[in-house]
């Protein structure tokens, strides 16, 4: 027997039969999937890492809230080190009666360590070159800055108590690269002028930084000198950093991804089991002629892996095709949410989407050919078969965790692969449970019904094994189309929901307590409804319940000493919108006591419970404050929120400034200039382009899982079809012995619309179940979102299931029905 020749005749005689196309689509898209997710995020992730130093702007540095000490940077120079010296504030600026909000950033000689600073001479931008740092009394400002300015390249605008003039176009700053949410233009000045025109006096919102850059071993050593220097006021930057707003962004972004790729694999894989079950057994009565022919056990099952492995190779190589194409759509979709400049495509993540394809096929197809190790020659006689060898089971077992291993490692992703694969293989077991005590329950049934409902039931438990199996796979599929058509939607829509159109898109800081009437009336009239000017304090933890307070998680950076560290608080007597009380009670309006309520959040970093004390540094004062109350803040709804809040009355003379969110109309920006103007010390934040910034990644997050969900979508309905099928020889068979015997046409419709309508009914209702148990789970552990499960769409999916089930009955019936007896009775 020539075990390739027969393979090759075999494989093109049968393609198109059913069975290979199923398991052909299902490795295609498989493989497909994830070759597209697994490629992009090796391509962000390797564009993350390259940039990383020229995205922090240096290979290490020190940022706080004060500007750090001198001693740094001489020890720096000693030891062969640059570093510069940067600040950045936001501020409002003026030029005549114009004004706009800006992120000013002063930087000192030696600006940029690493990287490249890009700045033209007009604001077309075509005339972009490198640059240093900004010579004193110049700037550079990005094109949106001078457009709503009405300025260009050699005008002058005020600039605190002075002024500077615009030198160049601002075009690309090395170290902002990874700003996904700005809060407004940049304008780059040299230090020098930010000291000299009085912006960095109290209660000034500044952020400053001193960068370092040299050999790496060198900033090694550096790191380990520098390590203990650091005091509560001061935190490290290193190249971990890079871009972790980006990245942040991308996170949620690529679970959504993840979610459906995992979930195309694993119905690629149910898929591909069922449609290579039912092939093996097509192949039995072939096996045993062969057999009595002569054909060695060992060729004939080499023949048909070796059908099977050449089915897999064209189909491998049309997955990774499709989906090196979708990843480029991807990518396309995605936009501005990545790098710029991704590198090319690695080979790894194309070796791992063909080596789950590969998994997929020998691990899901091989199982079934190895029961026809036990099919004798004398099965064209007595009809004898072997079963399920244990071998088969440890195959199944084995291709599942090494599939789920390669889905993990391309999508970078175990907690969810956990979550996703948990929830199933739950569902998996409840099914098999769920349809064996079925199957029990209707033998007892069957004797008590007559016509279509007796003949349907008596199908089902003749044949329970199949029965199961169809269970379980309808189950696991109708799930995943579940989660993927109704839970998914449902988690970006109320993630879009997370900031409707009236959502704060300005903030008020630094207003001071005798301003706090004048403000108030002026917000009022230029038409904000209730501008709620809260107290804003800042204060030093001193200690949590007597002892120095220390983070349950250590950082990355190895600093989990808080002793003495700057916290921001406030107060009010009554409770917080846009929080949620998780644990205690709140105090009563015009309570003395001292109490606290904590963000859960807080109280998890720092080993927090009811009861625990926490003392405070309040100007002079040392104030010890009882946790009474837990809360969860949204912070998703870009309202004031605070870590931790005090009694009101119990405060005290504590020092403090007030601080606001609102919603103005877009386009009434420019009607708070003259409270800019009135209060120089208050800083206007606007963030419109921030919230406009986060619904374009919900957007081209929802296309982006739009498109890959195709491929899961896809993946579902082979299980399905796959599943449904897996008795229509057996069924075809029967329904010929039953038309011999002289049964009506519409006898054996019901009776396959009964089986049919049965299984469908109980996946239906397990799979609506388990969807919506998964959903929650993974909406609340993974995605950060109170998802309730959409029960009218829940149950009109597993309508639709069930509607599904009929019509593929209804449909086979046919088939059958228009069949002579005597033919289906020898093709069986």
């Amino acid at each position: 027997m020539n075990v390739l020749r027969h393979a090759a005749r075999s494989l093109r005689r049968e393609f198109l039969a059913g069975d290979l196309l199923t398991v052909f689509a299902a490795l295609a898209l498989g493989v497909a999937a994830m070759t597209a997710v697994g490629t992009l995020v090796d391509r962000v992730t390797l564009a993350l890492t390259a940039s990383a130093a020229e995205v922090v702007g240096g290979d290490l540095g020190v940022r706080g809230r004060e500007d750090p000490p001198e001693e740094l940077a001489e020890e720096a120079r000693q030891r062969g080190l640059r570093s510069v010296r940067m600040v950045a504030f936001p501020s409002v600026l003026f030029h005549g009666e114009a004004s706009q909000m800006a992120t000013v950033k002063g930087v000192g000689e030696g600006y940029p360590l690493r990287g490249q600073l890009l700045a033209g001479r007009d604001a077309s931008g075509l005339q972009g070159e490198p640059a240093g740092a900004p010579a004193p009394g110049e700037a550079y400002a990005d094109p949106r800055l001078l457009d709503a300015l009405g300025v260009s390249v050699g005008d002058a605008i005020e600039f605190g108590s002075g002024q500077v003039r615009i030198a160049r176009v601002l075009l690309a700053e090395p170290d902002a690269s990874g700003e996904l949410l700005q809060m407004a233009p940049p304008l780059l000045v040299n230090r020098a002028d930010v000291d000299r025109v009085g912006l960095l006096g109290p209660g000034s919102r500044a952020s400053y930084r001193l960068m370092f850059a040299g050999e790496a071993d060198d900033i090694a050593a550096f790191r380990a000198w520098l390590q203990p220097q650091l005091d509560g006021r001061m935190r490290l930057v290193t190249l971990e950093d890079a871009q972790q707003g980006l990245r942040n962004s991308f996170d949620r972004a690529g679970r959504f991804l993840a979610l459906s790729a995992l979930l195309a694999v694993l119905l690629a894989g149910v898929a591909t089991a069922l449609a290579a079950n039912r092939f093996a057994l097509r192949r039995i009565d072939t096996v045993a002629v062969l057999r009595c022919l002569g054909a060695r056990q060992r060729d004939v099952l080499a023949a048909l892996a070796l059908q099977l492995l050449m089915l897999a190779i064209p189909a491998c190589a049309l997955g990774i095709g499709v989906g090196m194409l979708a990843q480029m759509a991807l990518v396309e979709v995605l936009g501005s949410l990545i790098p710029a400049r991704l590198p090319l495509p690695q080979a790894m993540p194309m070796l791992s989407g063909a080596g789950i394809g590969l998994l997929l096929l020998l691990g899901f197809g091989l199982p079934p050919l190895l029961r026809l190790r036990g099919v004798p020659p004398m099965r064209v006689l007595n009809r004898s078969f072997a079963a399920l060898p244990p071998a088969s089971l440890l195959a199944y077992l084995a291709a599942l965790a090494a599939t789920v291993a390669l889905a993990v490692y391309a999508t970078g992703d175990l907690q969810l692969a956990l979550w996703i694969l948990g929830g199933l293989g739950a569902l998996a077991v409840l099914a098999a449970l769920a349809g064996a005590t079925l199957l029990w329950g209707l033998r007892r049934l069957q004797r008590h019904v007559r016509g279509a409902w007796k003949l349907g039931l008596a199908a089902l438990t003749r044949r329970r094994a199949l029965a199961v199996v169809q269970l379980v796979g309808l189950s696991l599929s109708l799930c995943a189309l579940l989660l993927l058509a109704v839970i998914g939607p449902g988690l970006l829509g109320q993630w879009r929901e997370r900031l409707p159109p009236d959502t704060p898109n300005h903030f008020l800081l630094n207003v001071q307590r005798d301003q706090a009437g004048a403000v108030d009336a002026t917000l009022r009239g230029i038409g904000v409804a209730d501008p709620d000017l809260q107290p804003f304090g800042t204060g030093r933890l001193v200690a949590i319940n007597g002892q120095p307070p220390r983070h349950e998680q250590r950082e990355a950076d190895g600093d989990d000493d808080d002793s003495n560290r700057p916290v921001n608080f406030s107060w009010r007597d009554t409770f917080p919108p846009a929080n949620t009380l998780t644990a205690g009670r709140f105090w009563e309006p015009g309570s003395s006591t001292e109490e606290a309520s904590i963000e859960e959040g807080w109280a998890q970093r720092y080993g927090l419970a009811l009861g625990d004390t926490v003392t405070l540094l309040l100007g002079e004062q040392e104030r010890t404050f009882t946790v009474t109350s837990l809360r969860k803040a949204d912070w998703d709804s870009f309202r004031v929120n605070f870590f931790l809040l005090l009694n009101a009355g119990a405060v005290g003379d504590a020092p403090y400034s007030l601080i606001s969110s609102f919603h103005l109309p877009s386009g009434r920006t420019a009607a708070l200039a003259p409270v800019a103007r009135e209060f120089p010390n208050v800083s206007v934040l606007e963030i419109d382009a921030i919230l406009q910034r986060v619904r374009e990644v919900i957007e081209r997050v929802s296309q982006a899982v739009q498109l890959v969900m195709g491929f899961s979508l896809a993946a579902g309905v082979l299980v399905l079809l796959a599943a449904l099928q897996a008795t229509a020889g057996e069924r075809r068979y029967d329904s010929a012995v039953l038309r011999t015997l002289g049964a009506r046409h519409g006898q054996l419709r019901g009776a396959v619309l009964v089986e049919f309508g049965a299984l469908g009914l109980l996946a239906a209702i397990l799979a609506v179940g388990a969807a919506a148990v998964i959903g929650t789970l993974v909406s609340r552990q993974l995605f950060e979102l109170a998802l309730s499960p959409p029960w009218g769409s829940l149950l009109a999916g597993g309508a639709g299931g069930v509607l599904l089930s009929l019509l593929a009955g209804w449909s086979g019936t046919r088939r059958i029905l228009r069949t002579p007896p005597a033919l289906a009775l020898r093709e069986s």
